[in-house]
Formats: C-alpha cells, sequence, structure tokens
C-alpha cells in the first residue's frame, strides 16, 4: 500500500493526515480513540478503486491539540480546509463513531461538493423521532468522558486497561481489532496532550446536539449510507438516518459491534463500494 504521509494548515490548526489509492475521493473522519488508522484496513480493500484521504482530526495523534474548536461545524471547517489544500472539489464522506457528526455537518455546510455521506456506528445527537434515544442514555461512558478532567485523572496510567476494555468489550469479536493496534493506540493516548484534547469530542456533545438540531431542521439531499451493529448502536443509526436525510441506505449488522471496519471488513467494503459507485 503506498500510504503518503502529509500535513496542511487548515482552520487554525495543522493537521495530519494521509492519502492512498487512486479514484474518486473519500474523506475519513475517525472516532475516540481511533486515529486515521482505522481507515488503513478499508484502504487495503478498496484503495485500486479511490483515493482516501484520512486525517488525524484536532486533538489527535499527530495533529494539533488546540484548547477549543471540537464542536461538528469547526471539525467541518478544518476538513474543507484539508479539501482546499489538496484542490478537491467533490468528495465522498466516510465517517465511524464520533467522527459522525462532524461529517453530517460537513454535508450540510457542503451540500454542493459532497457526493455522498457513509455514518458507521454514529451516535446521533439533539434529534427528535418516535422512538429516538439520546445515546448519552445508552452509553454510560458518554456522560463519564464529558467530565473530561475527571476521566483524566481516572485515566492516566492506566490508558491499556481502559481502551483494551473499549476494543473487547464493545466488539461482537473481542479479539477483531489486533493486538498491535491496540499498542499502537494506547501509543498515541500516551503522546502529551493527546488524552486531554481528545476527550473534547466528548465535552463538546452539547454543542454538537445544539448544532445538529439546527442544521437538520431541513432534511439532507446527499446520499446517506448508515450502518450500526447489531450488538452495538442497532438501529440508531440508520433511524437517525431515515430522520434527517431524504436518500437513505443501510441497516443493522449481524453478528458485529462497534468495530464494523475490523469486525466485517468485506461486508462493509462491498457496500460501501456499491454505494460509491452509485452515488458518483
Amino acid at each position: 500500500m503506498d500510504l503518503k504521509h502529509k500535513r496542511a494548515e487548515t482552520n487554525g490548526v495543522r493537521l495530519h493526515y494521509v492519502v492512498a489509492g487512486s479514484g474518486p475521493i473519500v474523506l475519513c473522519l475517525h472516532g475516540w480513540p481511533e486515529t486515521h488508522r482505522e481507515y488503513l484496513i478499508i484502504i487495503e480493500r478498496l484503495g485500486h478503486k479511490y483515493r482516501f484521504i484520512a486525517p488525524d482530526l484536532r486533538g489527535f495523534a499527530d495533529s494539533d491539540k488546540p484548547f477549543s474548536g471540537y464542536e461538528p461545524k469547526t471539525i467541518a471547517a478544518d476538513m474543507l480546509g484539508l479539501l482546499d489544500a489538496e484542490d478537491i472539489e467533490h468528495f465522498h464522506i466516510l465517517s465511524h463513531d464520533l467522527g459522525g457528526p462532524a461529517s453530517v455537518a460537513l454535508a450540510y455546510l457542503a451540500e454542493d461538493r459532497a457526493l455522498s455521506l457513509s455514518t458507521i456506528e454514529t451516535p446521533f445527537f439533539g434529534l427528535d423521532y418516535p422512538g429516538y434515544v439520546d445515546p448519552r442514555i445508552a452509553y454510560w461512558h458518554l456522560g463519564m468522558h464529558m467530565n473530561m478532567d475527571i476521566t483524566r485523572f481516572l485515566i492516566e496510567g492506566r490508558e491499556e486497561q481502559y481502551l483494551r476494555h473499549f476494543f473487547r468489550d464493545f466488539a461482537y469479536d473481542p479479539t477483531a481489532v489486533p493486538e498491535s493496534e491496540i499498542q499502537a493506540y494506547v501509543m498515541q493516548m500516551r503522546q502529551p496532550g493527546n488524552l486531554r484534547a481528545s476527550l473534547n469530542l466528548y465535552g463538546s456533545i452539547p454543542q454538537s446536539a445544539d448544532q445538529m438540531r439546527e442544521l437538520t431542521e431541513e432534511k439532507l439531499t446527499v446520499p446517506m449510507m448508515a450502518w450500526g451493529g447489531r450488538s452495538s448502536f442497532g438501529s440508531h443509526c440508520i433511524d437517525s438516518a431515515k430522520a434527517i436525510a431524504t436518500n437513505v441506505h443501510g441497516g443493522v449488522i449481524e453478528e458485529c459491534g462497534h468495530w464494523v471496519f475490523q469486525e466485517r471488513t468485506g461486508f462493509i467494503c462491498e457496500e460501501m463500494d456499491r454505494f460509491w459507485a452509485n452515488a458518483d
């Protein structure tokens, strides 16, 4: 895999990102506690058909770690600056976990440029439709991580044990995320400022809910795909997508937890390839 590491100044921050593959552009937004690395398995499978741009979002890994700017619209502005630095006009959006709210904001802010939006195992905040349950109710750690100082106090020095809990217990197959990847994420989380900065994705959940509520007053016209693992978010993802978008694909993946790219690699690659081909 020909993976090129790059850096760009955008929206007041310096982002590290990787570029690989050839074909239509796919911009990838990772979740917590991951980095651009979570997309390497997808790039390896589909890099012969698509050109992937996968940044470390602000606050993560080798990108800048400012003390503010973690709400969806600001991260979406980071991504637009990155795309401009790469001289890219049209693109597909792919997101996972807490990269999802920013990806939705990006799709709204760049409806004339975004070819599609794919949200995988994404928590949707601030919505209001029959049967909607705020993810903060269903997942204990969201509320805890919003209290960033207490979370840092409890986790620092125990990063490996804590992250291993998520990678194993939030999976249908607890061995799906390789040990080498777990160790890579532990190392990144131990970098100076990384834990503090990355927790801002949780600290900004109230602002994320407000922005999602505002943006979704009108339906999104960009084609949208949403998948959730049966053992994780279940139908929350597809139900939320149907509530905010006019053209929706996806559903629930059986025998799958939160780490869809590792747990059901073949399935999700086939679904994304089909979706992107029809959305071009």
